[in-house]
This record gives structure tokens, sequence and C-alpha cells, in this order.
């Protein structure tokens, strides 16, 4: 088996890995996205019901409920806040892993390439002495008629 045809073997299976780290990458960045809205809509959820609370005169029952439930949503904006960093720090560490598989099956490619470039250049030059020794014997041939 040529050397190339060996290279292939490893650039298939580092292509492989990367495919598979590239699904995990899009993988967290899909989870990402879903917090980042969960957080939206409680920031939209936390605003309408501030502006609800504007427009009604709450007895101090009502206040006090309300400012329980406030408390609450903030608990779980700040929360949310956290779960997308704790999502973001996700995504870039597959970012960085899916970049380095990348590198790595890019490196092993070259190196494929390379291989495939010395074995043409070496076929070359064998093609190049066997038509050299043709034209030897035949004028040694010429010579001797």
């Amino acid at each position: 088996m040529k050397k190339s045809q060996r290279m292939q073997v490893l650039v298939d299976l580092s292509q492989r890995k990367e495919d598979e780290v590239a699904k995990a990458l899009a993988k967290d960045q899909a989870r990402l996205q879903h917090d980042q809205q969960k957080l939206q809509e409680l920031r939209e959820y936390a605003a309408q019901y501030d502006e609800q609370r504007n427009l009604l005169g709450l007895s101090p029952y009502l206040t006090t409920n309300y400012q329980h439930f406030v408390t609450r949503l903030q608990q779980a904006i700040k929360q949310q806040e956290q779960q997308v960093k704790r999502s973001q720090q996700q995504v870039n560490m597959a970012l960085k892993r899916w970049q380095d598989a990348r590198a790595k099956t890019k490196g092993m490619d070259w190196l494929k390439q390379k291989n495939i470039n010395e074995e043409v250049a070496f076929a070359d030059k064998q093609e190049q002495k066997q038509i050299d020794e043709l034209s030897n014997r035949a004028f040694f041939e010429r010579m001797r008629s």
C-alpha cells in the first residue's frame, strides 16, 4: 500500500472526528440560542409585569404578593443569565475543539498530498529512467548495425 493511501485512512479518521466535533458544536450552539431565547422571554415578561403594576392601583396585600413574585422573577432571570454564560462557555470550548480537529484534518490532508506529489515525482523519474535506458539501447543497437 502506498504511503498516500495509508495517509488517506488517517485523513478519513480525522475527518470523521472533525464531523463529530462539528455536530457537538452545532448542538451546543442550538442550546445557547435556546437559553438566550428563554432569557429574552423572561425579561419581556418582567417588563410587561412591571408595566401592568404601574397601571394598576394595588392594595398593600397585593403589593406584597407582587413584590414576592417580582423577586422570584428576578431570581429566575439571574439564573437564566448564568445558564446563558455556561452555554456560551460550552460553545467556546466546542468551537476550540472543532478548530483543533479542523487543523488536524487539514494537516493530515496536506501530508497526504505531499506524499502523492512525492510518489508522482518518483514515478516520473522511474519512467524517465526507463525511457533513457530504451533510448540508449536503441542508440547502441544502431551503432552496432
